[in-house]
């Protein structure tokens, strides 16, 4: 399990844990003039923020690499962070809640200008906190059931789930990102920081299933698919894997299956 799952798991995955959810652990860790604060701050700390990092890497990289790279990973860690979860434990989490919040995606308004309402807020209600602030005050509300259909949608059309803090350990959203997400733009395109953890889980593929149709290596976002023209199959880099599931959702062979990372030798500590 991730360091999180350790210090705030109580034994489980710490997005398992209940209590990570709730007013009581946000009132420890956050406020909501604080959170309002954040929040207001964030589309600009997306754009700006992240247009300065890329520029700083590019011109001093080792420089950026020993000691920006630790300093903005250690921050967001303890501010903003998300790790990747599988769409069943999506639907977990969601089993905890009559209701959540569907928020428009600041990270879509910044990369394409459009307003798309991809994520989702859970646990405590931060409504009071949303409606005061013009990039998240289109908000509404769906039932759990409702909750579930939308990320088995946007599981099929290709859309990679997480969780995120609002000041770690406090759990206050599902959002759903795609290669126009900031988080995936300034993490592993740009290679700026780490914003988010990899998942609990590694895919592995069956070789008596696969048919080699490649139709993973497409939707996979992070590279860890491979085409082995020797045996015509495909198979997994565990490093590289995020524990997503989406290599799943598209095999027609049912060749695709996630294991805890844990049990991966190689992986196990690659978060």
């Amino acid at each position: 399990m991730c360091e999180f799952c350790t210090r705030h798991g109580e034994g489980r995955k710490w997005y398992e844990n209940i209590t990570n959810y709730t007013e009581e652990v946000f009132r420890r860790v956050n406020s909501e003039e604080g959170l309002r604060d954040f929040l207001a701050g964030l589309p600009h700390s997306l754009k700006h923020g992240v247009e300065m990092a890329g520029r700083w890497k590019a011109r001093f990289p080792r420089i950026y690499r020993l000691i920006a790279y630790p300093l903005v990973t250690r921050r967001l860690r303890r501010v903003h962070f998300g790790q990747v979860v599988p769409v069943e434990d999506v639907e977990g989490i969601l089993d905890n809640f009559s209701s959540v919040v569907r928020l428009p995606c600041v990270c879509r308004k910044v990369t394409t200008g459009r307003e798309e309402m991809y994520c989702l807020g859970i646990g405590m209600d931060l409504t009071p906190v949303f409606k005061d602030l013009p990039d998240f005050s289109g908000f509404d509300r769906l039932s759990a059931g409702e909750a579930r259909a939308m990320i088995r949608r946007l599981d099929a059309e290709g859309m990679v789930h997480t969780i995120w803090t609002f000041n770690t350990p406090f759990i206050g959203a599902v959002c759903n990102c795609d290669r126009d997400c900031m988080a995936y733009r300034f993490q592993v395109e740009l290679g700026a920081g780490k914003a988010m953890w990899k998942g609990e889980y590694v895919a592995g593929i069956d070789p008596r299933r696969c048919s080699g149709c490649r139709e993973c290596m497409d939707r996979c976002y992070f590279g860890a698919l491979v085409y082995d023209g020797r045996d015509a199959k495909c198979r997994v880099d565990p490093m590289k894997c995020y524990g997503c599931g989406l290599c799943r959702t598209v095999c027609t062979s049912s060749a695709v299956s996630l294991h805890d990372r844990a049990g991966v030798p190689e992986a196990a500590r690659e978060w």
